[in-house]
């Protein structure tokens, strides 16, 4: 994992990375595969080997039978040396080879290997009577049929024991190991040597097959350079591959929540410019008219007057200003109890509305009282004094504001109505709108008060409606998801 990280750093691309970990891994993989050939080869050529070796023993055991029986074992010639191929012969073979034309004769390595293959004759008495010229003096094996194994000098010998209990001798075969290791390994050499040829051509294979793979990613960059400065609009590619959507469903996401950023900014900007214009001109003229009133009770109206309009502006600038903060990603939400949060929001304003001699009602069945919604308690507070407020303004004196609570399935609903003119239904459409209100000169809001409801009830995921009330005025429903 280090040596990946490392190759990631250094690389400083993707595609160098995934060439470097992948001829890495390419090399270990040949390395593996080089080790396991050579040990399930060697495991193979054992099994032959032994069978061979076994057979050659046998074949001498009958071969030397009879000449075991002739030799005089206290002769002081003894052993008797027999002599294979020699490597000097390998020059007269080769000659033999250029006279004849024929391969029978033919120069080759097998002439390394008769040093590598021994055999003995032990009598009873551990004597010596008969070996090979490639074979040493000390005894293969120590009086034991079968196979076993020795290590003479630094070299490992296979041997296999057959005993003439007639005769009474002993015969030792021996191979060496490092015929078969050499095998093994030539075998193994043999099997990754095609790979390691082939390797450069998979290489650049390799190379071309990353880049078409990349061709997305570097398409995504292309059309990001090409982009306007100011332009939000989400990247659409035609082709999107499957790693590369989560990267570009991300970037999309960023780009939207930047759009959104911005129009919350500009709509704020363009709001404020728009509407504080006019309540500031009243501000300045009932200022002026404050310090130029000869007279106390005319300077007294003006300041009245001049506190209503600073008081109208500071209720305006605050909900402006709490409809550029209205997003999903900087509001946390928690679980909240609505019926104990409209008892609150109700008693806080409970002394305004008795001073209008109106009546408020607020209604909630016992078993709906433990309704608890996800939301945003500072934004549902708002949500309710706002459409108290606007209750109460477009009710009369001793008129009656009602506030109901249940419980529907999976949804909670929470509906405010009054004993007002109410308002056409063909208008009901209208009342979301920014700055609007059908009762200009009797409303002193700004208009932005069913805006600001209709927007924190889709922040709560939840659904706005209007209709004509019981009562006379006009009905508000609010519909959010509660647990």
């Amino acid at each position: 994992m280090k040596i990946i990280n490392a190759l990631s750093v250094k690389s400083g691309s993707i595609k160098g990375f995934l060439v470097s970990v992948i001829t890495l891994l390419f090399i270990v993989y040949l390395g593996g595969v080089y080790l396991l050939s050579e040990r399930q080869t060697k495991h193979e050529i054992n099994e032959i080997f032994d069978a061979q070796l076994a057979h050659s023993a046998f074949i001498l055991f009958n071969l030397l039978g009879e000449s075991v029986a002739t030799i005089d074992q206290t002769s002081q010639s003894l052993p008797i040396i027999y002599h294979g191929f020699e490597e000097n012969s390998a020059a007269d073979n080769k000659e033999m080879k250029d006279i004849s034309g024929g391969d029978e004769y033919k120069n080759n390595e097998s002439f390394i290997y008769q040093n590598k293959l021994a055999y003995q004759v032990f009598n009873q008495q551990d004597k010596l009577l008969i070996k090979s010229s490639s074979a040493v003096d000390v005894a293969f094996a120590n009086k034991k049929q079968g196979y076993s194994n020795l290590q003479i000098d630094d070299e490992m010998w296979r041997v296999y024991a057959l005993y003439e209990q007639n005769l009474g001798f002993w015969l030792y075969v021996a191979e060496s190991e490092s015929i078969r290791d050499e095998l093994s390994q030539e075998i193994a050499q043999q099997i990754v040597l095609p790979a390691l040829v082939v390797f450069p051509f998979f290489l650049l294979l390799l190379v071309l097959i990353i880049r078409s793979g990349l061709s997305p990613l570097e398409q995504l960059v292309k059309s990001i350079n090409r982009r306007e400065a100011y332009s939000l609009k989400t990247i659409d590619l035609k082709v999107i591959p499957q790693e590369l959507s989560p990267v570009l469903n991300a970037i999309n996401a960023l780009i939207t929540r930047l759009d959104d950023a911005l129009t919350r900014e500009q709509r704020l900007t363009a709001d404020t410019a728009h509407e504080l214009r006019t309540p500031l001109s009243v501000v300045l003229i009932h200022a002026q008219n404050a310090l130029c009133s000869n007279n106390e009770a005319d300077r007294d109206i003006a300041l009245r007057e001049l506190d209503k309009g600073v008081k109208r502006v500071a209720r305006l600038l605050e909900q402006l200003l709490t409809l550029s903060k209205i997003s999903p990603e900087t509001i946390p939400k928690t679980e909240i109890k609505f019926h104990q949060l409209c008892q609150n929001i109700v008693a806080e304003m409970a002394v305004k509305i008795i001073n209008k001699q109106q009546e408020l009602a607020l209604c909630c069945d016992f078993h709906d009282q433990d309704v608890s919604i996800l939301g945003s308690e500072f934004l549902l507070e708002i949500l309710i004094r706002n459409l108290l407020d606007n209750a109460s303004q477009y009710t009369p004196e001793k008129g009656t504001i009602n506030l109901t609570i249940k419980k529907d399935n999976q949804q909670m609903l929470f509906m405010v109505e009054d004993s007002g003119k109410g308002i056409d239904p063909a208008l009901y459409s209208r009342l979301t709108e920014r700055f609007y209100r059908q009762y200009q000169q009797q409303g002193k809001g700004a208009g932005l008060g069913l805006t600001l409801v209709n927007n924190i009830v889709e922040f709560h995921q939840g659904e706005l409606h209007f209709e004509r009330s019981a009562l006379g005025g006009l009905r508000v429903i609010v519909t959010i998801p509660c647990h």
